[in-house]
């Protein structure tokens, strides 16, 4: 199929300026019909390629993007939300600045291997707790997501969906945290020192005007059987990853990557047979959540194909500016391609970004590993760190605003939240793409 007309981009685009700007323009149609808007322009795509290519060609279009990214992306991200919506955390309330940066600083590292999704959903609650007492909550939820939705992700596949996009694509599970550790590192301190002086600040407003009351409850930790799923979770990803495949209609898909899905699928079923009832009302656990961001992805990963298949044509594409931007003399310059898919990945969706430069700049894992390490790092940085821009950039992200506001901490606007990001992140990302 000949996608080399920029119009086949209309109903990814469709899908995002949809999620982007009707939520705020249309916010009872959004509340109502919002599971339905990726739906119809997934439907758009399909019949325009029925009409165009043939309908037997439909199948074709469906089948390779569900098959080899939409199904393992769903299946990782459910697999960690519903073991870690099995764990029940609880801390003493009033622990003040020096324990809320020490949670933000262990949790970043921990989301690098058990996801930001699942990181994210199994230490809000708890962060959120012992914090209720606070009168000034914003700036928690907002480094929650700078750190644990999204920057702490970036240590290995398992953290965050575009280096598990990269995983599938054949780069090696220890690959980045051999070569993004330094700028992870860094930046979790920079951000966790900024954090740190705020809150400290804050909280010195608060004891100023009334003694903030301790509580008397001790560490709770319930759900333990779930660590061992999650550490199942781990050791799937990390060893299902072996050659050999088969054909449905001409296209060849991987056996590594089947029995890794329904390994994925079988955790996430026991999880949901050892977890008592109590633990999830706890958690106010429901599937709510992760439906919303399947039936998201649904449309994303389907009409994302014709970008794909655009930018590959490089300069002689319709998308040749983007080329001839991030590139010079057929060199990609690390920094631009810092800047671009970064950008993309705070208004699109992270996952799809990283996709789409994969391919533009090589799709080669191999080249990529090596000779273009330097691009390589820095999509994998770009994607994962400005995935935090936007409440749009990282599926955690809507989700950690959903479970706050059930903690009546007051979530700022799209617009708002972005004020804090770029204030706080741009600096930051400005000083990346000059060590790249």
């Amino acid at each position: 199929m000949d996608f080399s007309s920029a119009v086949w981009s209309i109903p990814f685009l469709g899908i995002i300026l949809s999620m982007s700007f009707l939520p705020l323009l249309f916010p009872k149609f959004w509340h109502k019909y919002a599971s339905f808007v990726p739906a119809f322009w997934a439907a758009v795509y399909l019949v325009s390629v029925g009409y165009v290519f043939g309908v037997s060609k439909i199948f074709v279009a469906t089948l390779e993007p569900i098959l080899v990214h939409y199904i393992p992306f769903i299946a990782l991200i459910a697999a960690l939300y519903i073991t870690s919506g099995g764990i029940y955390i609880d801390f003493p309330r009033g622990s003040g600045p020096l324990f809320n940066v020490c949670f933000l600083l262990v949790g970043s590292l921990v989301a690098g291997w058990i996801g930001t999704t699942g990181a994210a959903t199994l230490l809000i609650r708890p962060f959120l707790r012992a914090n209720i007492g606070r009168k000034y909550k914003t700036h928690l939820l907002i480094f929650f997501i700078f750190l644990i939705a999204n920057i702490g992700g970036a240590a290995t596949p398992l953290g965050d969906p575009p280096l598990f996009i990269g995983f599938l694509e054949g780069i090696d599970f220890f690959w980045f945290i051999k070569n993004l550790h330094g700028i992870l590192f860094s930046t979790t301190i920079a951000l966790c020192a900024i954090f740190f002086a705020i809150d400290y600040w804050l909280y010195k407003k608060e004891t100023e005007k009334h003694e903030l009351k301790k509580s008397d409850k001790r560490f709770v930790f319930k759900g333990t059987k779930n660590l061992f799923l999650l550490g199942l979770i781990l050791l799937t990803v990390i060893f299902c990853n072996f050659d050999g495949d088969f054909e449905i209609l001409g296209e060849k898909f991987c056996y590594s990557s089947l029995i890794r899905n329904i390994l994925l699928m079988i955790i996430s079923l026991i999880s949901l047979k050892i977890t008592t009832k109590e633990i999830r009302e706890k958690n106010h656990f429901s599937f709510a959540p992760i439906r919303e961001v399947s039936e998201l992805f649904a449309g994303i990963f389907i009409t994302v194909i014709p970008i794909i298949h655009i930018l590959h044509q490089g300069s002689a594409g319709e998308f040749a500016w983007i080329f001839n931007w991030i590139s010079s003399n057929g060199e990609f310059i690390p920094n631009r391609c810092f800047w671009a898919s970064g950008l993309l990945s705070s208004t699109l969706d992270n996952a799809p970004t990283f996709l789409i430069f994969f391919h533009l700049v090589s799709g080669n894992a191999a080249e990529l590993m090596t000779a273009k390490a330097s691009i390589l790092t820095a999509i994998s940085v770009s994607t994962v760190f400005m995935g935090a821009l936007s409440y749009i950039g990282n599926a955690p992200n809507l989700m950690v605003k959903s479970i706050a506001e059930k903690y009546n901490v007051k979530a700022p606007s799209f617009i708002g939240y972005m004020l804090w990001s770029i204030g706080i992140l741009v600096p930051i990302f400005f000083l990346i793409s000059l060590w790249l």
